[in-house]
């Protein structure tokens, strides 16, 4: 692991006291966004995810005892959602903080202490578990460690170690803490429900010393003072010992003390403190020991008293005994993925994900500590951006969704290569594997499911989790639906085999199998996953119920299909038709609709569902009707109530009258009977309808009697009677004993028999005389055939067959001759048989002739009735020789009924060949009717074999066409069929198996050139190929000039020819002048320097520039362009290079190539400037050549002698310099003599070199040389003669050098120097000596200031031209080493008292900068000014408060954001109402800035504290305003808006007062004047509401319209229309909501230009030009949603106008407040006053009536808020 210094929060103390900032205790909330830091001040500090402070609060001490406690220990609550602070205090007691919330971030608002459990002794240490957040262990001086209890405020111990708590420390999962003591013990404490075996706490070891560095993670890391780090198993077994006591070895640092230890959150890395460093140990899983790292040391750092890890594992923190407090990344490696996120390997176990583009970042973590090997990271399929991750470790599989941040973790065995992951199922992630299909849901660790399948398309799976629930139970008509429990849906379909769908229940593990006769290629489950669509190869679409096990085909040709999002709508498409059912379980109520090309989706936002189709040249979206579909959901949900309102609402259709009768039947079948009632009468069954009320007032009065009308016998049976469940009613009556009620049931329906058999079955008195006058009956209504029935039962069989006859039922009759065996009477059967022929009967009368004996006639009678089957039998046993021509009778009678596939075996039976293979090519059983050909003759086969060729030729059969038409002697059709079907081969084969090659050669040559004539170049050549001859399809091509096939070609078949058939191409597109098609040949062939000399040839320069640049490069290209110009020539071909912009290049190239001569052309033709560059190409041209004295004429050609020179200089040739130099640049000889000395010096001839510098007039340059090579006796002299002025300084290094070698440089050699200098006289070289030494030479600084002095005084008294000068040098240097009185002190001796003074300022020394300004006002008031200044950065409020600057302390307070103390401050002082108000509109304007519940201590700021009046807050007072009216409903419930809105209407009221005043006209400004009555009207509405004045209310919401801008647009409609709805003006109500349904359409598309304005076009108090809101008034979707409903279902009440009045009729009524008008306003309510009603009380108009109604309600004027009464 490596640890990089990331970030120092907190910064070391400076000072003789450090350790008064010592670290004390760290901590990280559990989810990282917090970190708290404690020092010994007692301040906890709370650090953001960033290293910002954000919030800091002192600690509370024990009962208010004195504040000198130290925090011990602090840790966060283990739950995220919980936001408490423990903080365990050395004075007895442990406090656990909470955060308030604000609604933003459960960190924010107030904290307050909501447990503390207060100890014997002091708190030592503190840790709370993880997975306990009620829970916090705290150890205590005496030894014990105790348990404080959250939920009870109580503690209690846990055990007593009878030794001082040194240190406590819990493992990762929180089930156990340890504790160790300052006798060195260690103890364990289970948790009772950690399932850990042996004693709850018991003493695991014995440190070798005390064990202030504790810490459990997959070991437990004990260390102390003795300088041994030990790690110990759970039990107290000792795993690895790290001895650091001995001395270090070189490069390693000294161990001391440790003092504290942390462990990562996966346990398998260890932070040990030290001294100056600190320690890291990881466990190694390969070895299975622990493993040390680097030494992390920190020079200055001292010890390190305070540790710990976030929990992500990715950051250390660390504080020192100093104060410091540092931040450290942990790292193992790091890399970037896809560029788009940082990946961090934090520990083996758990890795960091980072995009780049965003802060925070997500933890990947095995959960069972193995090491991640591999990462992957896959796009949504839906959005296409990154989200989900996969890990794989040796042994688990990691999936973590980056958006919702759940993780699951599995034990996996795969290689990590294999593996497909698919992502399209919502909350979960499907893995396929070795042929088995995992699922797995985010956030679980187990698979949910596995199945085998090989079919992993998104089109053949099907998953559902938990996105509906499923029914339970049965429907209860008064509640909704009962659901299973909720995460317990989780369905899966997916293909067993190609034909076999499987549906599993993923919670239960049942599973239902789906079995179809065809391939399936489509399957998706409904969102509650009991219902399956699934398509075929045949485009059948099916709907299969999975609990009801029954299968529907719905639709044919089924080219997409797919549910409607969150319900149970499908939508399909059959060709250019849209097939949509709302009512899924009425398959055969279908909305259809033409569409014009094909459904690319669903789209269902906002309230609308669309179906988007693709129209090839745009998309276009259908809209589906949304009532429909939210139905089919309240029947989902059983909420009948929300169903019948939508049906309500519909126009009567058959779709609707469908979803009519399913409401009936379910209501119904849940005994709603008042709702199956209304369904029936919407239905138009006006008898159902009545007979349901019937049963409804039975039921009602059942329930008046205390009974449940499903237990009433009169009411069940009415209702079994209903459902025709008849005989279950029946069942009902007789149970209660209501026989003649069930006699009555049957009759009134008209079913006597059943009435009768009720009677005889139940012994009823009379049931006989029923009977008989139930059969008189009968025959009196010429019900014959019942008669019979009855005398038949009653064994009357004569009668019985007489009343059947007369019925004209001889079939009847002939049953009951049959079943009872009647021979007898003859003339009876024989009627029977005559009146079955007469009605045609002819089958029964040959059953009844066969019976009678009858033979021939029963033949005749099976005949006549087409039963052949019972002829045939009849004649095999009697008539055989009629067999053969019955079956062909049987054959023709099957064709006339063209059931042709069985005439085929008759036919075949009668031996009629023929007539069968008719039958068999009608019925298009083509492989019966060959195998009937194949048993023809061959001459009487043919036909049908031609016939059957055709067939299998149009279907492509064709190796069966082949045969056919070989059999129909129809060989070259054969051919023809191959050759027609591309089959050139097969064609070939065959043509050779009749026809000789040659002929077959020829065939294909003629074929080919037909199929040439007709342009179908393909086939021919596929032709040519065929009897190989390649080289009349490269001709072909040729002929027709299709070059390109041609090429490819002879690339295939002639290869050796390719280069020179380009070539040949090429020449030939030459000579047509086609020169493009010509070059990409030449370059084909690899000529492409042919296709340059084209263009050159045929003066295309351009081009051939072009294609030697693509081909040769930039080279070429110059070369072209230089044989351009070559062949142009002069001045034309200089021209021509400058229109092509390539003049430079081609000189460029003239002289790389060495021809100047042309270069020199070019450029003094065209490019004059170009000459001096090109005389200085050729001068270096000639250097190189060695060539020098051309060089040098080149060179002065090009205005450059100094090259020359340095030419000569290099060349050492002295005399040729200094000619150049002299004839041609002067100022260059000093140069040639400095050559000539530096020369010189290097060969160490320093004589020659210093005469040639000295002649150069550079004797500095000599000086230098003597000084670097420490000649100083010839640097002084040269000095002295040539640089006098330079002396000193000389003489000064001369000095420096000896001191740095060991010779002077003592305060006694300065001064000593100094001294000897003065007795010389020579002062000034004195006082540089007193100044040489400096403050890294000398350390002492008294001695310097003793050795400057002197200077000063030798200045002061020797050399006073020097002495300003010296002194202020002096006092620069004394304040470098912080003299400043000493330096002030020099200053002022020299009389510059205002610079010593700035001295004193500098340096801070304020005592000596009074005394040096006392008695001069000026530099009196600078320097109280001066410590002013430093009093305000220092932000001393009571130092400047003492010095009487009341504004500067007020200036500290507001800058610290101590507002309290600043009020309290300016009211000790009685500062003026002006100072305060500034102050306060400061302070508003920080809260405005902050927003929210902030705003209302704004309004209480301003009421407080006085409200500016200048024009510069305007906006201050406009976002103020804006802010509080523009608040949402939400946020509005969060505090008491009315009072806030009186406050501020008061604050505004009080401020245009002040500015009235001020105004010369008694006006104020518009602006401002609009936020005050926006506010003023606002607070009426308040005011009137309050009051119950419900009418005044409503106009004053109704005024607040025309505020819209500075009230949201949204909020004054909303408001607005629900006050008109309240008030009962359903019109109004409507248009003003109606607007604010558009306008949150608007704010959802964030476009307002879709917004009908012409409805409220004539009201002109309704502005239109207003910013479009950027959030909701009403942040609810669901409230949003109940206004659009009422809004759709008020639209279709025709007793709304949906329209304004006219001005002119608004007059007196709601809608006046809507339009402008040139009378007054009345302040009460804004609208309009009529003079009659006029009345003017303080400075305002009101109309007397809504005047008197609310002041008599409040007592108080509604403008001045004065004391009041009604006005008659």
């Amino acid at each position: 692991m490596q640890l990089r210094h990331a970030n120092t929060l907190m910064s070391p103390a400076e000072g003789e006291t450090p350790w008064e900032k010592k670290v004390t205790a760290i901590c990280f909330a559990p989810d990282n966004s917090r970190m708290a830091v404690v020092c010994v001040d007692r301040i906890v500090c709370i650090y953001d995810e960033n290293g910002d402070r954000i919030d800091k609060f002192s600690t509370k001490p024990n009962d208010k005892g004195p504040k000198n406690y130290i925090v011990r220990s602090m840790a966060f609550c283990p739950d995220a959602k919980q936001p408490k602070l423990a903080v365990a205090q050395s004075d007895n007691i442990v406090f656990v903080y909470k955060w308030a919330g604000d609604g933003t971030s459960i960190w924010n608002g107030k904290k307050s202490i909501c447990n503390k459990f207060s100890g014997t002794s002091p708190v030592t240490s503190l840790v709370w578990p993880n997975n306990r957040p009620f829970e916090a262990v705290y150890g205590l001086a005496e030894g014990k460690v105790k348990i404080g209890q959250l939920r009870s405020n109580k503690h209690q111990t846990l055990y007593n170690g009878e030794s001082y708590v040194v240190a406590l420390a819990s493992n990762p999962n929180g089930t156990g803490v340890i504790s160790a003591h300052l006798d060195g013990s260690i103890y364990r404490y289970n948790f009772p429900d950690s399932n850990q075996s042996g004693p709850a706490y018991t003493k695991i070891c014995t440190h070798s010393s005390v064990p202030y560095a504790l810490s459990w993670g997959r070991a437990i890391c004990a260390a102390g003072n003795d300088q041994v780090v030990t790690f110990y198993d759970r039990d107290g077994g000792l795993e690895r010992t790290f001895d650091y006591s001995g001395e270090p070895e070189k490069g390693q640092v000294e161990c001391k003390e440790f003092s504290c230890a942390a462990f990562n959150n996966t346990g398998d890395s260890v932070a040990v403190g030290n001294f100056d460093c600190y320690y890291t140990f990881s466990y190694n899983t390969k070895s299975d020991s622990w493993d040390e790292n680097e030494v992390k040391v920190v020079e200055n750092m001292y010890s390190v008293t305070a540790m710990n890890w976030k929990n992500n594992g990715s950051t250390l923190a660390i504080g020192t005994f100093c104060g410091l407090l540092d931040l450290y990344d942990a790292c193992i490696k790091r890399y970037t993925y896809k560029r788009t996120f940082e990946i961090t390997y934090v520990s083996p176990s758990q890795v960091l994900i980072r995009k780049k583009s965003e802060k925070s970042s997500s933890l990947l973590k095995s959960n069972f500590g193995h090491e991640i090997t591999k990462i992957n990271i896959y796009a949504d399929p839906e959005v296409k951006i990154d989200r989900f991750v996969v890990g794989f470790t040796e042994s688990s599989l990691i999936l973590l969704d980056l958006d919702t941040g759940k993780q699951s973790e599995i034990q996996w065995h795969g290689n990590g290569e294999s593996e497909k992951f698919f992502f399209d199922t919502a909350n979960a992630v499907l893995v396929s594997y070795a042929g088995e299909l995992s699922v797995i849901e985010y956030g679980s660790d187990e698979v949910i499911a596995s199945v085998r399948t090989e079919y992993t398309s998104s089109h053949l799976l099907s998953v559902r989790i938990n996105e509906r629930p499923p029914r339970q139970g049965e429907d209860n008509p008064d509640t909704p639906r009962v659901d299973e429990e909720e995460g317990t849906n989780k369905k899966i379909a997916y293909l067993l085999d190609h034909q076999a769908v499987c549906v599993k229940n993923m919670h239960t593990q049942a599973s239902t199998t789906i079995n179809h006769d065809t391939k399936i290629d489509f399957l998706e489950l409904n969102s509650r996953g009991n219902l399956l669509l699934f398509r075929d190869k045949r485009r059948v679409l099916h709907l299969f119920d999975v609990e009801t096990q029954s299968r529907t085909a719905l639709l044919n040709y089924c080219s997409y299909v797919q549910w409607v999002p969150g319900s149970d709508v499908v939508v399909a498409q059959n060709r250019n038709t849209m097939c949509v059912w709302y009512n899924i379980h009425a398959p055969d109520q279908v909305t259809v609709k033409e569409i014009k090309g094909d459904i690319d989706g669903i789209e269902r936002t906002n309230g609308k569902t669309e179906v988007l189709v693709d129209e090839t040249t745009s998309v276009s979206s259908y809209e589906l009707v949304e009532e429909l579909i939210d139905f089919g959901t309240a029947i989902d949900d059983r909420d009948y109530v929300t169903a019948m309102q939508i049906l309500e609402g519909m126009e009567f259709s058959p779709q609707s009258e469908a979803m009519w009768s399913q409401l009936q039947q379910m209501c119904i079948a849940n005994w709603n009977l008042k709702m199956a009632e209304r369904c029936s009468a919407a239905l138009g069954d006006v008898s159902r309808a009545r007979y349901l009320r019937k049963v409804a007032k039975l039921a009602d009065s059942a329930k008046d009697q205390g009974v449940d009308p499903r237990d009433h016998w009169q009411v069940r049976s009415k209702m079994l009677e209903l459902k025709k469940e008849l005989e279950m009613a029946e069942d009902v009556l007789i149970a209660h004993n209501k026989v003649d009620e069930a006699i009555t049931m049957y009759e009134d329906l008209l079913l006597f028999n059943e009435a009768l058999g009720v009677a005889e079955r139940r012994n009823h008195p009379d049931a006989e005389d029923k009977r008989r006058k139930f059969y008189q009956y009968l025959l009196d209504t010429k019900q014959e055939e019942s008669a019979a029935l009855m005398k038949e039962s009653t064994g009357d069989y004569a009668q019985a067959i007489n009343l059947y006859l007369q019925a004209g039922m001889p079939g009847k009759a002939a049953r009951v001759i049959a079943d009872n065996n009647i021979n007898q009477p003859s003339n009876l059967l024989e009627s029977v048989a005559i009146a079955l022929e007469d009605a045609d009967m002819y089958e029964k009368a040959g059953d009844f002739y066969e019976r009678m004996g009858q033979k021939q006639r029963a033949l005749d009678g099976f005949v006549k009735g087409h039963a052949f089957r019972k002829a045939v039998e009849l004649a095999r046993k009697h008539f055989p020789n009629q067999v053969v021509s019955l079956e062909e009778s049987w054959g023709d009678y099957l064709v006339s009924v063209s059931q042709l596939d069985m005439a085929i075996n008759h036919y075949m039976e009668a031996h009629a060949q023929t007539k069968a293979i008719n039958a068999a090519l009608k019925a298009r059983q083509w492989s019966k009717a060959l195998n009937l050909a194949d048993q023809l003759d061959v001459q009487e086969a043919q036909p049908y074999y031609a016939e059957l060729a055709e067939h299998y030729a149009s279907q492509k059969q064709y190796k069966e066409a082949e045969r056919c038409y070989v059999q129909s002697d129809n060989h070259s059709k054969a051919v023809d069929m191959w050759t027609a079907a591309g089959e050139w081969e097969a064609a070939h084969k065959l043509a050779r198996s009749f026809l000789p090659e040659s002929e077959i050669t020829t065939l294909y040559m003629e074929n080919a050139s037909k199929m040439e004539k007709a342009q179908k170049f393909k086939e021919a050549e596929k032709l040519y190929l065929a009897v190989e001859k390649p080289d009349h399809a490269i001709a072909m091509y040729k002929r027709h000039r299709k070059f390109d096939t041609m090429i490819q070609l002879v690339e295939k078949y002639r290869k050796e020819l390719l280069s020179e058939s380009h070539k040949y191409l090429a020449q030939q597109l030459e000579m047509e002048c086609n020169f493009r098609d010509a070059e990409e040949h030449y370059a084909a062939a690899g000529e492409w320097l042919a296709a340059v000399n084209m263009y050159r040839s045929n003066d295309q320069w351009e081009e051939a520039i072009r294609v030697a640049k693509f081909h040769g490069g930039i080279n070429a290209s110059k070369r072209v362009a230089y044989a351009y110009a070559l062949h142009l020539g002069g001045a034309a071909g200089a021209k021509l290079l400058t229109k092509l912009s390539l003049l430079e290049p081609a000189i460029d190239y003239a002289m790389e190539s060495g021809a100047f001569e042309h270069a020199f052309e070019l450029s003094k033709e065209a490019l004059p400037k170009k000459v001096p560059e090109v005389h200085l190409k050729y001068a270096l041209y000639l250097e190189d050549e060695e060539r020098f004295q051309e060089a040098e004429a080149e060179f002065i050609n090009a205005s450059k002698p100094r090259e020359a020179i340095e030419m000569y200089l290099h060349q050492q040739s002295w005399s040729d310099a200094a000619r150049v130099a002299d004839q041609y640049d002067p100022s260059a000889i000093p140069e040639v003599y400095a050559a000539q000395g530096k020369a010189a010096a290097e060969r160490e001839d320093f004589g020659r070199a210093e005469e040639m510098y000295v002649k150069a007039s550079k004797p500095d340059l000599a000086l230098a040389m003597y000084e670097n090579a420490g000649q100083y006796q010839d640097a002084l002299r040269v000095a002295q003669r040539h640089l006098p002025h330079k002396l000193n300084e000389v003489n000064l290094r001369f000095q420096s050098a000896q001191a740095g070698m060991g010779t002077g440089g003592t305060k006694a050699d300065y001064l000593s120097k100094g001294r000897n200098m003065e007795k010389n006289g020579r002062f000034s070289e004195a006082i540089d000596a007193y100044l040489l030494p400096k403050k890294d030479v000398i350390r002492d600084t008294d001695a310097l200031e003793e050795i400057w002095e002197q200077a000063v005084r030798v200045a002061k008294t020797n050399m006073k031209n020097r002495y300003m000068e010296v002194v202020r040098g002096v006092s620069s240097r004394l304040v470098d080493v912080k003299k400043y009185e000493s330096a002030a002190e020099i200053l002022r001796e020299a009389d510059l008292l205002d610079e010593a003074i700035s001295v004193c300022i500098s340096g801070q020394a304020w005592e000596k900068a009074k005394e040096l300004a006392s008695g001069n006002r000026m530099l009196t008031d600078r320097v109280e000014s001066a410590f002013s200044g430093y009093m305000v950065k220092a932000e001393n409020t009571s130092g400047l408060m003492e010095m009487g600057h009341t504004d500067a302390a007020l200036d500290v307070l507001a800058q610290r954001g101590d507002w309290d103390r600043l009020w309290e401050t300016a009211a000790k002082e009685r500062v003026g109402k002006n100072v305060t108000m500034k102050y306060a509109a400061r302070r508003v304007q920080q809260l405005v800035d902050d927003g929210g519940i902030k705003m209302d201590e704004a309004v209480e700021t301003l009421l407080k504290h006085g409200a500016p009046s200048s024009p510069s807050y305007y906006d201050m007072y406009r976002d103020l305003t804006c802010g509080i009216l523009g608040r949402d409903k939400n946020q509005e419930s969060k505090t008491n808006q009315p009072a806030v809105v009186a406050d501020l209407r008061e604050v505004l009221y009080g401020v245009a007062i002040k500015l009235r005043g001020k105004s010369t006209d008694g006006k104020i400004d518009m602006e401002f004047e609009q936020l005050l009555m926006a506010t003023h009207y606002t607070h009426m509405m308040y005011e009137c509401s309050a009051r119950k004045l419900s009418s005044l209310s409503c106009k004053c919401a109704i005024t607040l319209l025309r505020y819209a801008g500075i009230i949201p647009t949204d909020k004054v409609f909303y408001v607005a229309g629900q006050a008109c709805k309240e008030e009962g003006e359903m019109n109004l109500a409507f248009m003003l909501l109606n607007r604010y349904v558009d306008l949150i359409e608007a704010i959802e598309e964030g476009d307002m230009s879709g917004i009908d304005n012409a409805d409220f076009a004539d009201a002109t108090n309704v502005p239109f030009d207003t910013a479009l809101p950027t959030y909701f008034y009403l942040p609810e979707h669901d409230a949003r949603e109940e206004v659009r409903d009422w809004v759709l279902s008020i639209c279709m009440d025709n007793s709304i106008e949906q329209q304004l009045p006219r001005q002119g009729e608004s007059e007196g009524t709601v809608y006046g407040g809507l339009f402008a008008s040139s009378k007054p306003t009345c302040i009460v309510t804004g609208y309009p006053v009529p003079s009659r009603d006029q009345i003017n009380v303080n400075n305002s108009v009101a109309n007397k009536k809504d005047w008197n109604a609310l002041v008599g309600k409040t007592g108080r004027c509604p403008w001045t808020n004065e004391q009041a009464s009604a006005q008659w």
